[in-house]
């Protein structure tokens, strides 16, 4: 590679923005004769003809432009570089894993995602969706940076630090032709134990025992969200089910949301963020959680929650 590549590609970029040589040299700050010399070379080093210079303004000819798409490139992925090197001498994080409990809302987290990246192009992201019985020792392996996990069956661990992050809806959940939809509602506690629940868990988690939402009733376990969508609409039993996973499934009436007198805080799903306490979250990973909060915020909002 020519070591003046660089150099002719942004002498090139100018002059297509520009539109003529004396418009580039001027938001370059060089000589016009500069500015040609740099494009004739690059030319030259092509062997094509970038601009065609018969007319008064000099005009891209196909070749210039199918090159000039690839220039943009060059100088974004440049950009990036810049950025990166700036970010990891200031401290900031570059490389940034998650490990996500699989309830929490995916439309939630792309939102912040996809601002963050506005923001901050240079981080990169990776981001892995499991169950919550694995997610505290991913951070504490250092597999993952932050972790984003359930806080209702609580956390152990002196060695972690966290924030809250969002506050979910949730429902039990029934399809409508399911015996425990047609009970009188709001039905007692022990109606739950009469009827199957479909639960949602890892072979870890499995082991290890369920938290207090899992009834002494039949148990039929499965290891994703969608399967268990499915099996709720063909009525193979009831379950706890968020907001986000089950919302259209309520607004087509394929399931029913369902009243039970002992449960208070159903509607009620709290998640946070933790992290080693020897390795808080730098910008980058802080100003995720922060979007994150924003935007739960404004789900808490339209659904008529108000935060404390």
């Amino acid at each position: 590679m020519h070591p003046n590549l660089v150099d002719q590609l942004r002498t090139f970029l100018a002059v297509a923005e520009a539109g003529t040589f004396s418009g580039a040299a001027e938001t370059l700050g060089r000589a016009v004769s500069a500015v040609s010399y740099a494009v004739g070379n690059l030319e030259d080093a092509y062997g094509v003809k970038l601009f065609d210079r018969s007319g008064y303004k000099p005009r891209l000819t196909k070749e210039g432009e199918a090159l000039l798409s690839d220039a943009e490139i060059v100088f974004r992925r440049l950009d990036r570089l810049n950025a990166r090197v700036a970010a990891m001498t200031g401290g900031e994080d570059v490389d940034l894993p998650i490990a996500v409990d699989t309830g929490f809302s995916p439309p939630l987290l792309a939102s912040a995602i996809a601002a963050l990246l506005t923001e901050s192009p240079h981080v990169d992201l990776r981001i892995r969706m499991m169950h919550k019985a694995r997610i505290l020792d991913e951070v504490l392996s250092d597999r993952a940076r932050i972790g984003i996990v359930s806080l209702e069956a609580g956390l152990s661990g002196k060695q972690v630090d966290g924030r809250d992050l969002a506050t979910h809806t949730m429902h039990i959940v029934a399809a409508p032709d399911y015996p425990l939809s047609r009970v009188k509602q709001p039905f007692p506690l022990a109606a739950l134990d009469d009827h199957r629940q479909i639960v949602v868990a890892d072979r870890e988690e499995a082991a290890h025992g369920f938290d207090f939402r899992v009834h002494i009733t039949d148990v039929l376990i499965v290891d994703n969200a969608a399967l268990k969508l499915e099996l709720l609409k063909a009525g193979a039993g009831w379950a706890f089910a968020l907001d986000h996973e089950v919302a259209g499934a309520l607004a087509e009436g394929s399931l029913l949301s369902l009243e039970c007198s002992a449960v208070q805080h159903a509607g009620l799903h709290r998640f946070g963020a933790i992290w080693r306490v020897t390795t808080p979250p730098g910008p980058a990973a802080t100003r995720l959680l922060d979007l994150i909060s924003e935007e739960a915020g404004k789900a808490e909002q339209a659904r008529g929650f108000r935060t404390s």
